[in-house]
């Protein structure tokens, strides 16, 4: 899947055209009435040059100013006007405000991607009317796309900081995960027990951007479970969730647990990666699948910006695997589990 793979700089879930032209004036409206009047008063010695003369300036003026319309007219198309150039420019620095505005963009963001699967969920419901399951998964389907994110399902830094002090916070996975009260329990996440699921998840755009933060979680002195396509198969990662044998790729090995295989107690990965794994054997009699999110407490969603302003909400290779995830595997766990998981945006 695309999220999977290092980011495109290419290729976008949005179209962002209309909201980088720009186009710059090169005369005013103050310049076509002197170049008018300048004309008008030409100096002519017959009348058909006086006549030629008015002529040609009142064209000039016309000209000039249907140009300048033209101009005004591309320079509004400069501010984001659509919804999904809105979600864009909203998602720039949305990890700096608090759980109101975040839990509004995030809310926006999902019901949008909903949205754009409308048709194909139709579709699904239409096949699956006269199965006898149809009237259960189509309730639970709509209670699935009509959730809505509130500020309380989003972390709050119950300290009051200013803007640079937030800026600092932010700069730095290592930072950010000081913050108070972040991380439920640092002694649960150090001896962390539960296959399957990690107890803080963290999900970003690419790959890249993975071993980055991986590298920034050095200072825990604990296993990462690399949950994105560059080192590690499917298959390996599989074996490493359900706590079988991580193969000759699996990278450090998680902390043992007797009877439970080795567990992570935190994981980086990219929304189509991790979507894949929710998926995983889920077609089976439990139908759950490899990743699970049953004892997930903190699920950080990075909203590092690419080259081009775009983040894991907003790029085209991850923003509706992303909500997909959102809609599979974490709106269940905020109804179900209220207060005991936490979204939290770095």
């Amino acid at each position: 899947m695309g999220g999977d793979d290092l980011a495109s700089d290419d290729e976008y879930f949005f179209d962002s055209s209309s909201y980088n032209k720009r186009t710059e004036a090169s005369s005013s409206d103050e310049d076509a009435s002197s170049f008018a009047a300048d004309a008008v008063i030409t100096p002519s010695s017959t009348k058909k040059r006086k006549i030629g003369a008015v002529a040609n300036a009142t064209e000039s003026t016309s000209n000039i100013a249907s140009s300048s319309k033209k101009r005004n007219k591309t320079k509004n198309n400069g501010a984001p006007s659509s919804k999904s150039n809105l979600i864009i420019h909203a998602g720039r620095g949305i990890a700096f405000d608090g759980p109101d505005a975040q839990s509004l963009f995030f809310g926006t963001c999902y019901s949008h991607a909903v949205k754009l699967t409308s048709e194909s969920v139709i579709a699904t419901e239409d096949q699956l009317h006269d199965a006898e399951e149809a009237d259960e998964e189509t309730n639970n389907l709509v209670n699935l796309e009509q959730f809505l994110f509130q500020p309380h399902h989003f972390y709050a830094n119950s300290d009051a900081v200013d803007a640079k002090s937030n800026e600092k916070q932010h700069s730095s996975l290592s930072e950010f995960l000081k913050l108070p009260n972040l991380i439920p329990s640092m002694k649960r996440l150090k001896n962390w027990k539960h296959s399957h699921s990690p107890m803080i998840l963290i999900i970003t755009l690419s790959a890249r951007r993975c071993v980055d933060l991986q590298k920034q979680l050095t200072f825990l002195k604990l296993p990462v479970a690399k949950l994105f396509a560059k080192h590690m198969s499917v298959e390996s990662q599989v074996a490493m969730l359900t706590g079988g044998s991580s193969g000759k790729n699996g990278g450090k090995r998680g902390k043992e647990q007797k009877g439970s295989g080795k567990c992570y107690g935190i994981g980086v990965g990219t929304p189509g990666r991790l979507l894949t794994l929710l998926r995983h054997g889920s077609d089976g009699a439990n139908k759950l699948g490899a990743l699970r999110l049953n004892h997930t407490e903190l699920i950080i969603i990075d909203c590092h910006e690419d080259s081009k302003g775009f983040t894991v909400c907003t790029l085209k290779d991850t923003a509706k695997e992303l909500m997909d995830l959102m809609k599979e595997g974490v709106v269940s766990e905020l109804e179900k589990r209220k207060d005991k998981i936490k979204l939290a945006l770095f």
